[in-house]
């Protein structure tokens, strides 16, 4: 998570040096209880705290080991989330949370989504059209397999062929520089 908010830092300085990115977090709540679409958390990281951040929500949760009885105190992930226990992410949650950011923003934003689940493809490709093609630039990634590519792949969806502000990179090691320059054109031609 901390490689991913340091990269989107980069694409970020590329179009207003020194910015800060909003980091969503999301998953099933720490307390076991139910929430439909699991909770969403809001962080903010600015260049000169990635570290504090890193520390704060970017930490592997110490769960594996709890066996020894040694184990840490629970870090802030392992408090908010169901961090190390099995359960499948729902990114809808976070995908209503960034739509309506939208409406906060003076300018389309460039909105970087790590997914690791098929669920919801459809719902989220739904959504992205109805906020509007001129709302934000959507630069989606996840592995082939834990994503879907077969899904991603029908008639160039992942390469803005059916919207153009949409595409989808399969795998992790992203280049801030590649995504820059995606919505950079996608911008000079949404702005015309």
């Amino acid at each position: 998570m901390t490689w991913h908010a340091r990269q989107a830092l980069r694409v970020a300085d590329k179009f207003s040096p020194g910015a800060g990115v909003d980091v969503l977090l999301y998953g099933d709540p720490a307390d076991g209880s139910h929430a439909e679409d699991g909770i969403v958390v809001r962080t903010h990281v600015e260049p000169d705290s990635v570290e504090e951040w890193a520390d704060e929500w970017a930490t592997i949760a110490n769960t594996g080991l709890a066996f020894l009885g040694d184990r840490r105190p629970a870090n802030r992930v392992e408090q908010t989330f169901a961090a190390g226990q099995s359960s499948s992410s729902r990114p809808r949650g976070a995908l209503r949370q960034v739509i309506a950011m939208l409406q906060e923003m003076p300018e389309p934003p460039l909105v970087i989504f790590q997914l690791d689940t098929m669920l919801g493809q459809e719902e989220m490709v739904l959504a992205i059209r109805d906020a509007g093609e001129h709302a934000a630039f959507w630069q989606l990634f996840g592995w082939e397999h834990a994503i879907g590519e077969v899904f991603w792949t029908q008639e160039g969806l992942y390469r803005g062929r059916v919207l153009p502000n949409l595409a989808v990179y399969f795998g992790a090691d992203w280049s801030h520089r590649a995504v820059a320059r995606r919505f950079s054109r996608w911008r000079k031609k949404s702005l015309g």
